[in-house]
């Protein structure tokens, strides 16, 4: 609940009005990812920076309180809360596609932050004072969590090599990777801990740096393998993902850290050089020159007369099936060349000759109609529409 100052007045924003709002940009979100658009990635920038303010708090709240009234639960608390202020909405430029989905897959990153200092802090929690393992079981502990944590590191690029590929493997050898470092915790120290340790200098050095190659490393693996649309599944799916590449950067030794960067440089090479092999998601083909006829699962837009959307569903293409329809524009466009009783020699253009104009007015809307139904006809069979 918080509370909003309006023209109107003073008024108290409850839990209702507040989903209500995230429901509503949710779905005015529902369409394409625009990543040509410098807007969208403004919200991975506004995560870096909370995250970077959640290391830098879970510090300062250690170093300006006398040692004897450090709480670990007060510094989770603010911590968190500030967390959650700054990633609350995003920050937006203009009306960028993609942005709420985007950051609905970047919002977690804060949580999980959040949860891995807690996680930190637990494994201090049982030991009253700093004693070493008679049996040496405290060396064998170590040993074990860095050759766990380097296929952690494996794990990681391993995803960031290919990003969008849908296989699970790394994601499941890093849940069993975790699943051992919980079974044997690297040794305790007491009075330690993230959460109400009042570390050196270098020690809040590297947990910011540490805070802010997570979260680049986190934020860069979502956009390379990005949610289709802007549902539950699809979101978990990334995040789960992105998270199993990218939590070695809250665990593994200062050595390894150096690493990150060339994790990220991965995943942007491999992105990019998979997006100059295929250009773009959604089909799009040239329409009469230097038109553009994008074809989407919804329908097709027509730039014949403006921004008429036809429905494939509607003329009897299915809407899963661009094929068709590009097929048909191809033999369409090839009668036009060759003359056809109703239309001018030559390519057909949008402004079609009064001698050579037939009687009936087309427009964008009837064209494709007919280009779709002749599509439907003449390819449906070899298709199986």
């Amino acid at each position: 609940m918080s509370i909003r100052v309006s023209k109107q007045g003073m008024r108290i924003e409850t839990l209702r009005s507040f989903s209500d709002q995230l429901h509503e940009e949710a779905m005015e979100d529902e369409k394409a990812i625009d990543f040509d658009s410098i807007g969208l990635y403004l919200a991975g920038l506004q995560v870096v920076f909370a995250i970077v303010c959640c290391g830098s708090a879970s510090v300062l709240c250690c170093w300006l309180m006398p040692a004897g009234a450090v709480s670990a639960v007060r510094t989770l608390a603010i911590t968190a809360t500030l967390g959650m202020l700054l990633v609350r909405t995003p920050l937006r430029i203009g009306k960028t596609r993609g942005v709420v989905t985007v950051f609905n897959a970047l919002r977690p990153s804060i949580a999980i932050y959040v949860l891995a200092l807690i996680l930190e802090q637990l494994v201090h929690t049982c030991v009253a004072r700093d004693e070493p393992d008679g049996e040496g079981h405290g060396v064998l502990r170590r040993v074990v969590y860095h050759a766990i944590s380097f296929l952690l590191i494996v794990s990681g690029f391993i995803r960031a090599k290919n990003p969008r590929s849908e296989s699970d493997l790394p994601f499941l050898l890093t849940m069993i990777c975790l699943l051992v470092i919980a079974v044997l915790p690297p040794p305790a120290m007491a009075r330690s801990g993230p959460l109400c340790e009042p570390t050196s200098l270098l020690g809040a050095g590297e947990r910011v740096l540490r805070a802010l190659l997570f979260a680049c490393v986190y934020v860069v693996l979502v956009y390379s393998a990005a949610p289709n649309r802007n549902i539950s599944n699809e979101l978990f799916i990334c995040v789960a993902r992105a998270t199993a590449a990218s939590i070695w950067v809250l665990g593994a030794s200062a050595w390894a850290l150096p690493l990150a960067p060339v994790q990220v440089a991965t995943a942007l090479f491999t992105r990019l050089h998979e997006s100059n092999a295929s250009p773009g998601d959604t089909a799009s083909l040239p329409y009469y020159g230097s038109e553009t006829l994008p074809l989407t699962a919804r329908g097709a837009q027509t730039p014949l007369d403006g921004q008429s959307d036809v429905e494939l569903g509607d003329i009897g293409v299915a809407p899963a099936d661009p094929e068709s329809l590009k097929a048909a524009l191809a033999a369409h466009r090839a009668t036009a060349g060759a003359g056809s009783p109703t239309q001018c020699a030559g390519p057909l253009t949008f402004s079609i000759p009064r001698s050579c104009q037939p009687s009936a007015t087309l427009n964008g809307v009837n064209l494709a109609a007919v280009i779709a139904r002749e599509s439907h006809q003449e390819f449906g069979g070899a298709n199986g529409v």
